[in-house]
């Protein structure tokens, strides 16, 4: 699936529960997304907010925040209530 926010990524899903992020002009990797222990089902760029939904075999959910370091946004909160 092509980026809304930036037409020159490309988001691929992978059956290890990963989202990779390509730069078509270069074929480089730019960044990948992990947090799914089985493969992902679907994903949703959310251009206002500039996040990344994604669900998976493992019947999870997880959010993405795209303007940070791949870090899942529902593992940073976990990661908060826990201090």
């Amino acid at each position: 699936m092509f980026s809304e926010i930036d037409q020159n990524l490309f988001y691929i899903s992978s059956t290890l529960g990963n989202v990779i992020i390509i730069d078509v002009r270069s074929g480089n990797t730019l960044r990948t997304y992990k947090g799914h222990l089985a493969p992902i089902n679907d994903f949703l760029e959310v251009k206002d907010h500039r996040l990344l939904v994604t669900a998976g075999d493992d019947f999870v959910c997880n959010v993405y925040d795209l303007s940070k370091e791949p870090k899942s946004v529902i593992m940073e909160r976990e990661v908060a209530a826990s201090k």
